[in-house]
């Protein structure tokens, strides 16, 4: 090679280096880098009547100074947007159906979702009934977010620069059509029901109706106040709905062939803690995402000399998008929730005209006569193409034809035998359809300052329904269901129904009134963890679709072991990892011997385990193992491409799980400790019939061999968190050059699904990453508020390059919590960033 050709090599390679750091130069400043919002000094923002001061910690928590209420939800509307205005853009396209516009075709079937199912719809039709107060607020609100688009174009998040999109202003129906995207996302009846369909289509009644648990009879009820009354549990749920399931086969028509998600909360009397006040505990559990859902934050503002209101002093959990503090504390109060899966979802089968699709409006029966259905069309942009997309939503009187979403092209090929959905049309009946006034009921709760005020602010809460925990500084605690809650003229809405007979309308809402209720139980206690409301003696029916209740009882067991309790002991049981239905499984699985002696090795495992699901622990992966394999054989191979729904895995790609999560579980334990033999036992394949300790067997024997396999070979060196483990990810972080800068994880992390510490995932194998966590975890000593106690599970902000991005994920990952200091002498304490935001009047 002679001298001039190495030269031109040099140069050439020189260029490519210089050309390389140039772009990365340019992505991580220019697209990056640069939209890190300013957190210190001043800031002048026109919209503001006075000054207001953010103070931030070293977390990025801010406090809030204002000097009046319009004031303080602008600044914390600037304040999400600061951090978080990503994340609230992508959930306006969710709930709007926009994201295509983004994404392009790839994201096509979500926007479908969302506009079939209609959030947009509902939230103009919210807005167009609400009072002029709470618009008044989200107005005020608004023009904090847009003072930010405003005055940072080009700035504002690095997920704008690198997909060349900036955001429009933000409006009321946002923050409305955010509120029904979550309401939906914590309702899971529609597929619940749409299982029972596919059930109804491949089983025999009998079967089908067999697959459903009873709650467990050890298992508390809310009502209960951990046992301080008795409840009637008299309701067999199989036998209730095997009439439904009878009846769903002649209305669609279909010949059976033979075959051969949740959250923790509660409060403990001033009698039982050793403070001598009451302390409220809450962990709401959220499908995971990168920034988490919650924003902590804390809001003060005097007065208004020329109102009757209180002022607003308030500090928790809030989300970004919408104004108020969702859980936390005031003065006064403070109050937790969990999802309470009421029944507010009815499918219905229309029965449509002959002669529809011949250019006239769709019609469709009922009660004998031709009802006209509304036809709504929804252009739905899509990035790269120059047409776009057209969808057109019918609306019958019960609401939206899911027709468009369940349709398919045909049966799984590896299940010709499956039932298409869209058989029959299916009209769908939603509670968040109709208007309510659940952030009217936010901003009276933040107010509320005894238990008659938070009473009448949670009359107000329509959607979505939740189990409320309260304490106050005046010794209460309580509990209270808050919610619409429609009454069904007929049937227990498990099953799609009729929707041309009139017979199965909705006839109202349960009364207010008449919602359960606990104040100051006598046991001095009140858990609720998404298990059974009340007992079967409750007149009104409210759903079927609770969780088990084996973290309610391991809550219970764990209160009621000491005299006294601390607030040290409530951060123990909100990281405890001892899983009762293990306890209730596990001997069933260690009962006899093997001949194969890496079995014999698993199950001298599981006989020497505290059902603790460590992620150093080797019997928890046995034990997952053996369960999956159990799950399949039993019932996964007999259900064919259904079985994923029956295991609580959704249909939706936004929205991950269905009501029958942890039923499979529930009905295996059921099965296994009373039927010795079971048409559920037999192989799949054959038809062979086995007895329980056959099929217990062959799952301990698959899951050993499995395990040797994808593990290790050795099985001391099997480890509970070496295949269960939590990601971090971010919408776009599934791009390989740009995970690095916006994923965390993976990690190796112990709990599961039934456990207090609860870490979710999908009944698959080889078990996936989590899906479900304690997203947000609180400790409050009622009154001392400056030794309050919280951590989320990611960070604060949403930019990834700020340290407060995920340096929360440590501290979640480990069972630590930080202060939310409370009184401005601890908040100044504490701040070690200060932003004046400098209003028009100075």
């Amino acid at each position: 090679m002679n001298l001039i050709s190495v030269i031109l090599a040099v140069a050439l390679l020189f260029i490519i280096v210089l050309l390389g750091g140039g772009l990365i130069v340019y992505i991580y400043w220019w697209l990056v880098q640069r939209t890190a919002p300013q957190l210190d000094g001043e800031l002048d923002l026109p919209e503001l009547e006075a000054s207001v001061e953010v103070l931030r910690d070293r977390h990025g928590i801010p406090h809030i100074y204002a000097q009046n209420e319009a004031d303080l939800w602008r600044a914390q509307g600037f304040t999400h947007a600061q951090d978080r205005l990503w994340q609230m853009e992508l959930n306006r396209r969710v709930a709007s159906g926009r994201l295509s516009e983004l994404f392009g075709a790839a994201a096509l079937d979500v926007d479908r979702f969302s506009r079939i199912v209609g959030f947009y719809r509902a939230a103009h039709a919210e807005l167009d009934a609400l009072d002029q107060a709470t618009i008044s607020t989200m107005h005020h609100y608004c023009q904090g977010v847009n003072a930010y688009i405003r005055n940072r174009k080009g700035r504002l998040a690095a997920e704008f620069n690198l997909l060349r999109r900036q955001p429009e202003n933000w409006s009321p129906v946002d923050i409305i059509a955010f509120g029904k995207m979550m309401t939906w996302s914590l309702s899971v009846n529609w597929e619940s029901e749409l299982v029972r369909l596919q059930l109804a289509a491949k089983l025999d009644p009998t079967l089908a109706a067999d697959l459903e648990p009873d709650y467990p009879n050890a298992n508390p009820a809310i009502s209960e106040g951990a046992g301080s009354q008795e409840s009637m549990r008299l309701l067999h749920t199989a036998g209730l709905i095997l009439n439904e399931y009878e009846q769903l086969k002649s209305w669609l028509g279909v010949a059976a062939p033979e075959f051969g998600q949740g959250s923790n909360a509660w409060a403990v009397s001033a009698e039982k803690s050793f403070t001598g006040r009451p302390i409220l505990c809450n962990d709401p559990h959220l499908v995971m995402s990168m920034p988490g859902t919650w924003y902590e934050m804390h809001l003060n503002c005097p007065p208004s000399p020329e109102s009757s209101n209180p002022g607003i002093h308030v500090s928790g959990a809030s989300f970004a998008g919408a104004p108020g503090i969702i859980i936390g504390h005031n003065e006064h109060i403070a109050w937790g929730l969990t999802n309470a899966f009421p029944d507010v979802q009815d499918l219905y089968i229309e029965r449509p005209h002959p002669d529809n699709g011949n250019g006239r409006a769709p019609r469709f029966e009922f009660r004998e006569e031709w009802e006209e259905a509304d036809v709504h069309r929804e252009e739905i942009y899509v990035r790269n193409r120059a047409r776009p997309h057209v969808e057109e939503v019918i609306v019958t009187r019960h609401g939206p034809l899911l027709t468009g979403i369940l349709k398919s092209d045909g049966p799984d090929a590896s299940f010709p035998d499956e039932p298409v959905l869209t058989a029959a049309p299916l009209a769908l009946r939603w509670i968040g359809h109709d208007p309510g006034t659940v952030l009217r009921s936010v901003l009276r709760l933040n107010r509320a300052r005894n238990w008659q005020e938070y009473d009448a602010a949670l009359a107000d809460w329509s959607a979505p329904s939740q189990n409320f925990v309260y304490a106050d500084c005046e010794d209460n605690i309580a509990y209270r269901l808050t919610g619409a809650v429609p009454i069904r003229r007929n049937g227990n809405g498990l099953v799609p129904v009729p929707g041309w007979s009139g017979d199965y309308e909705w006839e109202g809402l349960i009364p207010d009134e008449e919602l359960p209720r606990l104040l100051n139980p006598s046991s001095g206690l009140v858990v609720t963890a998404n298990n059974k409301i009340t007992g079967d003696d409750y007149p009104y029916l409210l759903t079927f679709e609770t969780m088990p209740g084996w973290r309610a009882r391991r809550i219970e067991e764990m209160l009621t072991e000491r005299e006294r309790l601390t607030p040290r002991d409530m951060e123990q049981i909100q990281i405890d990892e001892v899983s009762l239905y293990a306890r209730e499984l596990t001997p069933l699985l260690t009962g006899h011997l093997s001949e194969d002696p890496y079995v014999r090795v698993a199950v001298n495992m599981l006989q020497d385990w505290g059902y603790r699901m460590d992620q150093e622990s080797p019997a928890a992966l046995v034990f997952h193992y053996t369960l999956l394999h159990l799950l399949d054989l039993t019932f996964g191979q007999k259900l064919g491409a259904t079985a994923p729904g029956f295991f609580g895995k959704g249909s939706s790609p936004v929205f991950l799980i269905n009501g029958f999560l942890l039923r499979a579980q529930t009905r295996l334990l059921e099965l296994l400790k009373n039927e010795e033999n079971s048409p559920w036992y037999a192989d799949a394949a054959s038809g062979r019939r086995r007895t329980r300790e056959e099929l217990i067997e062959t799952a301990l024997q698959l899951s050993v061999h499995r395990l040797r396999r994808e593990v290790n070979p050795t099985p001391r060196k099997w480890a509970w968190g070496r295949m269960h483990q939590i990601r971090y990810s971010h919408t776009l972080g599934s791009a390989p050059i740009l995970g690095w800068l916006f994923n965390r994880g993976p990690y190796p992390i112990g709990g599961d699904g039934t456990t207090l510490n609860q870490t979710g995932f999908f009944s698959e194998l080889p078990p996936g990453l989590v899906q479900v966590q304690a997203a947000y975890r609180q400790i409050f000593d009622m009154g001392n508020w400056d030794a309050a106690q919280s951590v989320t599970a990611s960070g604060q902000s949403g930019h990834p390059i700020s340290r407060n991005y995920a340096d929360q994920i440590p501290m979640w990952l480990e069972g630590a919590y930080h202060k939310m200091p409370w009184s401005r002498a601890a908040v100044e304490k504490t701040a070690n960033r200060r932003l004046i935001l400098k209003g028009g009047g100075r």
